[in-house]
């Protein structure tokens, strides 16, 4: 497998991997905001929720953004993208 190809595998698989973790949170959202006793409980779920989706959406964006930059370099520049990536991206962290 190329490099590019490899950088553009491990963003796919994080976006993955966010896009199903925004899905169950907007399901445990939901499920919490049901079972709240009052309107101010509720509420307090939907900003707690809707901070921590949003974290999660910001990354998925910016990971796109680096996928289409991967698509886009030529192999002169897919060096430095890689210390990018794998310095952005969880647990690929030195």
């Amino acid at each position: 497998m190329s490099l590019k190809e490899s950088l553009q595998k491990k963003l796919e698989t994080q976006t993955e991997y966010w896009s199903k973790q925004i899905e169950k949170l907007q399901a445990d959202a939901e499920e919490k905001k049901a079972k709240a006793e009052d309107e101010q409980a509720e509420a307090e779920i939907q900003k707690d929720f809707s901070q921590r989706i949003q974290e999660l959406e910001d990354n998925v964006n910016e990971a796109r953004k680096k996928m289409s930059e991967v698509r886009d370099s030529g192999e002169e520049h897919l060096k430095d993208l890689k210390e990018k990536i794998e310095g952005w991206l969880p647990g690929d962290r030195k």
